[in-house]
């Protein structure tokens, strides 16, 4: 879709045969509902799924995207009524998905969950990131570059999202028992998304908050370059400032300067959550939980390396 090289980095991960699945007679369609439209991120996620899916010629995507957590609940309750033969499912929000997602395993379909978690163990399967790893790491960064003192302001992204929930609660405990003399105050939320980040940080910057700070986290490598360019307005690039994201937008802002450090997260793991759901139609073994290792953080030193394989574009 982008026209570019990448490497899906968990390719070799329960592997499936190319060519038909099942019964080679039969197609057979899953239905992916990604609730994240709009997005560097949810272009990836959608290009390492059909990557996989091009393989199996009896495979059919029904795809849908958006930003409303009512809209995907409605995306999902049309995937059972289709009676597909599984979903794939990246929730927008936990509140509302969990009880649409209990719905989905109570007609019997086959669901995976990707990154994103809700309020159940209903699913059968899911792919996680390491987020609890991945907040230690960011945390102790900036506790440590700031030798425990100082003013720390946080971006949030999507309120209610397991991954703002959980970027923050993993980042905020890891300063509070470790750097106990760092204070942390927050932007309004960023939403994942360049603009609204960029937005909430011009206003922050120009309170009487934003006079003294040390230190600049975003939960998402988008909303840092929305920050850096309210920092490049109002003068204050000299600000350190930390992400998660692993994307050649992402590498390309760490070897520039304008990102200080970043958390490794990548949207390349729907093929491998496509292959746990055809191993689950041909009724073989698959995992319940799939923990993905999480890399290192991405420095000055590292980002030039992993620009080589990752994904996204520079701009």
């Amino acid at each position: 879709m982008t026209k570019q090289t990448l490497t899906l980095p968990y390719a070799g991960a329960l592997p499936v045969a190319d060519g038909p699945i099942g019964d080679p007679a039969k197609t057979y369609t899953f239905c992916f509902s990604q609730g994240l439209a709009n997005n560097p991120w949810s272009t990836a996620q959608k290009e390492s799924l059909m990557i996989e899916a091009a393989k199996h010629p009896n495979v059919q995507i029904k795809y849908t995207e958006t930003n409303d957590p009512s809209e995907q609940v409605a995306d999902l309750q049309s995937c059972v009524s289709q009676k597909v033969s599984g979903i794939l499912v990246f929730p927008q929000s936990v509140g509302p998905l969990t009880p649409a997602i209990d719905a989905v395993c109570k007609a019997g379909i086959f669901v995976i969950g990707m990154e994103r978690t809700v309020d159940t163990d209903c699913p059968d399967s899911w792919v996680y990131l390491d987020y609890k790893q991945g907040a230690i790491q960011i945390a102790n960064t900036i506790g440590e570059s700031l030798k425990g003192k100082g003013t720390v302001v946080e971006t949030q992204g999507t309120m209610g999202s397991s991954p703002q929930i959980l970027r923050h609660e993993g980042f905020i405990a890891t300063l509070k028992s470790k750097y106990p003399d760092i204070t942390v105050n927050e932007t309004s939320p960023g939403d994942f998304d360049r603009t609204k980040a960029y937005q909430a940080a011009l206003s922050f910057l120009q309170s009487p908050q934003g006079k003294k700070i040390d230190a600049w986290y975003t939960q998402y490598s988008e909303m840092a370059l929305g920050v850096y360019a309210a920092m490049q307005q109002t003068g204050r690039t000299d600000i350190p400032l930390y992400a998660w994201g692993d994307d050649k937008s992402t590498t390309s802002a760490i070897q520039r300067g304008e990102v200080s450090a970043a958390v490794p997260a990548t949207p390349l793991h729907a093929d491998l959550a496509l292959r746990v759901a055809i191993q689950a139609i041909e009724k073989k073994d698959y995992p319940k939980r799939i923990m993905l290792e999480q890399p290192l953080l991405l420095t000055k030193d590292n980002a030039p390396a992993y620009d080589k394989t990752t994904w996204g574009s520079a701009g």
